[in-house]
């Protein structure tokens, strides 16, 4: 669960954790009067999404009615700058960078 007014790309980047950009998974969500996220859509695989599983996404995105509060994440091997390894996470994305990959 995400609050709100947590900017979660400052603090990655503020503790040296960087994402292979390498997109594992999906998740859309909005806000709800709480401020708690509201997850829309979540898929997560073991392998690198193919275009199937992205246009599986990109048609749950097209079909919702309002779109104006989307927010994405994609799920992502990410390395750290104090020698912890190789992990996943999380990672912010905007609308563009999603329309333009998974708009197969």
């Amino acid at each position: 669960m995400f609050v709100k007014n947590i900017n979660i790309f400052f603090v990655l980047t503020k503790m040296g954790i960087y994402d292979s950009g390498r997109i594992f998974g999906i998740k859309m969500y909005n806000f709800n009067d709480d401020d708690y996220d509201n997850i829309l859509f979540e898929e997560i695989y073991i392998d690198f999404m193919n275009n199937k599983e992205k246009k599986k996404a990109y048609l749950f995105y097209n079909e919702l009615n309002n779109k104006k509060e989307i927010r994405f994440q994609y799920y992502t091997e990410c390395s750290s700058s104090y020698g912890e390894g190789t992990f996943f996470t999380w990672y912010p994305m905007s609308l563009n960078v999603f329309l333009e990959k998974f708009n197969v």
